[in-house]
């Protein structure tokens, strides 16, 4: 797709998922109104509704795109499509705890074009355009690619949703804490993909991911000069490794055993 093509829908995204936001922050009351999906899996009337809005904007300046929602699934047979996450972390947005996000990614014949994450009880808005790197509220970010290993963070996330894989996660995690200094687990893969861009983690790690939980993020760690291993390459099951690219090789040894 032409630049000027994407450049345009890069900005009406970021209007739209600043309102998605605002809706968010002014509807909290709905992380009550709770559905089960699956194991650990649940959906909210307000990922509904964000998703809704989402593409219902989008949609209208786009007729022709096509949309791949986590709650509505495909919509339209657009050659280039938009991949929504309306809440990344459901269950962090249902507790109230503040690291949930909201992730749009536009992709076109050449792949990922650019991702928005939105974090927005931290006011926090992570981007990247392809070829233009990647940015923080406007600021230019970069992974962190000079601290000693030993003395950075990971981000390494248990299968809570697939416990029979849970004894061979934990047997690498043990590997992972013989290079770092410790761990968390956040909740949203799209911020936790954002952490790494902007040099907070070194690492992360994660199994069963599909592809809007991370489209958006993995744009954002490749332009702020990160590197993204997807293991595996099926859409509804993603095992990813992202992290500095100092940090990567160190990393893969770790999952690989």
């Amino acid at each position: 797709m032409e630049r000027d093509a994407l450049h345009a829908r890069f900005s009406e995204a970021r209007n739209a998922v600043q309102q998605a936001s605002d809706f968010l922050l002014s509807h909290e009351n709905l992380r009550t109104a709770i559905t089960a999906k699956a194991e650990n899996d649940y959906v909210t009337s307000a990922d509904r509704e964000c998703e809704r809005l989402l593409i219902s904007s989008l949609s209208r300046a786009f007729p022709d795109d096509s949309f791949l929602g986590e709650e509505s699934g495909v919509k339209g047979e657009g050659r280039c499509r938009w991949i929504i996450d309306p809440i990344d972390g459901t269950v962090d947005f249902m507790a109230s705890f503040p690291d949930y996000t909201i992730s749009v990614a536009f992709e076109d014949e050449n792949g990922i074009a650019f991702g928005i994450v939105m974090v927005p009880r931290q006011a926090e808005e992570f981007t990247a355009f392809r070829g233009e790197g990647a940015y923080l509220n406007g600021m230019r970010i970069h992974t962190d690619e000079t601290s000693p290993l030993g003395k950075t963070l990971a981000i390494l996330v248990p299968p809570h949703r697939h416990h029979k894989y849970l004894h061979g996660y934990m047997e690498r995690m043990e590997r992972f804490y013989s290079v770092i200094s410790d761990m968390r687990s956040l909740g949203s893969a799209a911020i936790s993909l954002c952490y790494v861009a902007a040099g907070r983690v070194s690492m992360y790690y994660e199994i069963g991911l599909h592809i809007y939980d991370c489209a958006a993020g993995i744009i954002i760690v490749r332009e702020a000069g990160g590197a993204v291993t997807l293991l595996t390459e099926d859409e509804d099951w993603i095992e990813i490794a992202a992290s500095s690219r100092a940090a990567h090789d160190a990393m893969m040894r770790c999952i690989d055993g």
